[in-house]
């Protein structure tokens, strides 16, 4: 009798976890900013032209990765793809770039949807806010929801450093 309630009691729980599980949201935004001695016109250069990303983008940084350029997709001002030495591969997308915004759509086969905004604000001629909008489309499973929650953790600080980086190479 103990042990029948004890199951009935955990799959209570586990139902209720579930349940709670479908109200957290799909979508979810990471946000960071960085604030660089640049021009609007030189980050706008250095984001929309993927060649220049492996300065400062931490998948290009790596030794065995290679980038190959391919024609654009439909919707696309610039594609390429990044496959690294395990042949894992990673593509993004140049969707639109705006004097002030720079869409990229970057899809693998090993991770949810993401979208990348940078948005360029001018502070005096000197010095441009750049403001790094990641969003990421979990989908449905509760289990991915759930890691929604700790996403900004879990990849906030590569976010982070890869601005840093952005910000050493338009500083040189």
């Amino acid at each position: 009798m103990r042990f029948v309630k004890f199951a009935l009691g955990l799959i209570v729980i586990l139902i209720l976890i579930l349940l709670a599980a479908f109200l957290l949201p799909s979508k979810v935004t990471i946000s960071k900013t960085a604030f660089v001695n640049a021009s609007p016109s030189q980050v706008h250069s250095e984001l929309a032209d993927f060649d220049r990303w492996k300065n400062w983008f931490p998948p290009l940084q790596g030794e065995n990765v290679s980038m190959v350029k391919h024609p654009a997709r439909p919707g696309a001002i610039n594609s390429v793809s990044l496959i690294d030495g395990q042949g894992k591969k990673l593509d993004l997308d140049l969707l639109e770039s705006k004097k002030d915004t720079i869409l990229v759509v970057l899809t693998s086969m090993a991770s949810a949807k993401v979208n990348y905004q940078f948005i360029l604000t001018n502070h005096n001629n000197a010095q441009t806010q750049i403001t790094w909008n990641v969003n990421t489309d979990l989908g449905w499973y509760p289990w991915d929801k759930v890691r929604g929650i700790f996403l900004d953790k879990i990849s906030g600080p590569q976010y982070e450093a890869a601005l840093a980086n952005l910000k050493k190479a338009l500083e040189k």
